[in-house]
């Protein structure tokens, strides 16, 4: 994923070698198996068995390969700019130039290098503008000077004992959602005053999701084949796909600090930073969903892990936009380097991800959600996959809903009929006590005070009091103050619209009482409607 640059890349004739399915991954690598159950390993061809051997004299003083008991642990990043720490900086040499051509942008200070898993060796074979096929053995894709990723993943995999892939990839390619091409457009329409991009793309954008699944499942596909081709069982290691965070916000003059447009290089319209935040990425993390479980790999949902860090907030985790040449446009054509590091996650966006992965690594499930909720900047990780459901309330018969599709701090919480939108969608977080919107992870159910008759909207996510609910049969009770329930009001003579307050509990009213429930709606809103950009005029 790399933003205003192109891929420079040798096309070989033919596909050689099959993308193979049906292997399944485990929940956890367990202790290596003996030799004898493991598959034969596979020669190499004389290029690549050249290389192998000449990095495990590097890693041993001799070339042979070892039994996989006998090697030094590793773990390895494969994918594109969000995986190759592209925006951090500290790169390693070689990747960030001009003089012999090679921008995968490969940081010293990407997660990989940073976690907390075990290993004697960190390999980072990411490069900016990576695709999904660059990570298939034998597709005859390669990026400027480098080997294919498959490929590297199939050197590697000989000389040492691999324990986790971690796989970031599927935002690049022709037929998926092609990040660095929409994010260059949108930025420069802004720049230009040229009008919003977002209707340019989200009539498309299931379908260019679907293009991304589609070569994504083939890659993870590849990968594991690579794996058994290199003698390992399944057991033996770790298939992780994560997900995109999603970089930017229309909240972001929530900030009191806002730096401003410009300075602070988030320089999009806000319905673009809308349809990004609540249509763009949330559909997309479907999409890579369902390939890592139609491959087999384990799932770590990250798309929420930005929410109230993104650009321009108070402490944002990703780089904003900015030009590191100085010169945007040359000779009429926007130069392709100029800018290719923004909006990626930045030292702070990967210190999130190494925690996440750890995190991840050293769990058990299949799946799982990391988060930095309440403001603080600690991940957590939550097992499976978040489910946002609609607070529907017995008294009016209709949902909570966040006013105009917002989630600007002090968005009033009205009832609506119910459509399944995402400013209908919350999310209970036993561990704090909050309510959650499902638009942002940094929005929640925050009251004036713990009082009678104090109305509730939308607040930055801190854990104060204030935010702090329980759910008690039908009521939903301020966990302060047990005699204190969520209703809605009742304005006199219907001269505004009812609001969420907090009131003095009673069995006898039934705006006090709501059903907490699934969603299930053919075509909600936010997702086969264009509801999403909300009442955004900027």
């Amino acid at each position: 994923m790399s933003l205003f640059s192109r891929r420079s890349r040798a096309r070989v004739v033919g596909l050689v070698g099959a993308l193979v399915a049906g292997l399944t991954v485990p929940l956890l690598a367990s202790s290596p198996a003996s030799a004898v159950d493991r598959p034969a390993i596979q020669p190499l061809p004389a290029n690549l068995e050249s290389i192998r051997a000449q990095e495990a004299i590097a890693l041993y003083g001799s070339p042979e390969i070892r039994p996989l008991e006998a090697r030094k642990t590793a773990i390895i990043a494969m994918g594109d700019s969000e995986m190759s720490g592209e925006g951090v900086g500290n790169y390693e040499p070689g990747t960030h130039t001009g003089a012999v051509p090679n921008w995968c942008d490969r940081s010293i200070d990407q997660a990989v290098h940073r976690t907390g898993i075990p290993a004697d060796v960190t390999y980072n074979v990411a490069c900016s503008g990576g695709e999904p096929k660059d990570l298939v053995y034998g597709s005859g894709y390669t990026q400027w000077n480098e080997l294919n990723q498959g490929e590297n993943l199939a050197i590697k995999a000989r000389n040492t004992r691999i324990k986790l892939v971690w796989v970031i990839v599927g935002a690049n390619g022709a037929g998926n959602i092609e990040f660095g091409p929409v994010a260059t457009d949108c930025a420069v329409r802004r720049l230009l005053f040229q009008g919003a991009c977002w209707p340019t793309y989200t009539d498309v954008w299931a379908t260019r999701v679907a293009g991304s699944q589609q070569d994504v499942t083939n890659a993870l596909n590849s990968i594991k084949q690579t794996m058994t081709n290199a003698g390992y069982l399944a057991s033996d290691y770790q298939l992780v796909l994560q997900s995109y965070p999603s970089p930017g916000s229309p909240d972001v003059e929530d900030n009191p600090n806002f730096p401003g447009w410009y300075s602070g290089g988030c320089v999009l319209y806000l319905k673009d930073l809308a349809f990004a935040r609540n249509k763009a990425v949330p559909l997309f993390e479907k999409g890579l969903r369902a390939a890592a479980a139609a491959a087999g790999a384990r799932y770590l949902d990250a798309s929420r892990l930005f929410h109230g860090y993104e650009v321009c907030t108070e402490s944002p985790s990703v780089r904003g936009l900015w030009i590191e040449t100085g010169i945007l446009f040359e000779n009429g054509q926007l130069n392709e380097n100029a800018a290719r590091q923004s909006f990626h996650p930045n030292y702070r966006g990967h210190t999130m991800f190494a925690s996440c992965i750890t995190a991840f690594y050293n769990s058990t499930d299949p799946t799982a959600t990391c988060l930095a909720p309440n403001s603080t900047g600690q991940t957590v990780l939550l097992p499976g996959l978040l489910e946002f459901k609609e607070l529907k309330n017995i008294g009016t018969g209709n949902c909570l809903d966040a006013y105009g599709y917002n989630s600007r701090v002090g968005t009033n919480l009205n009832p609506y009929g119910c459509h399944g939108g995402r400013n209908q969608g919350f999310w209970y977080d036993p561990a704090r006590q909050t309510i959650v919107l499902e638009l942002s992870h940094d929005r929640c159910l925050t009251a004036s005070s713990v009082a009678n008759g104090k109305y509730v909207d939308l607040g930055d996510c801190t854990g104060a009091a204030t935010q702090k609910f329980v759910f008690s049969g039908q009521q939903i009770k301020s966990a302060g103050n047990a005699n204190l329930c969520l209703g809605f009001d009742s304005p006199l003579l219907g001269l505004w619209t009812p609001r969420l307050q907090l009131q003095t509990c009673s069995s006898s009213n039934n705006k006090q009482k709501w059903n907490f429930q699934s969603r299930n709606y053919a075509n909600p809103v936010g997702y086969g409607h264009d509801d999403f950009i909300g009442s955004m005029t900027y």
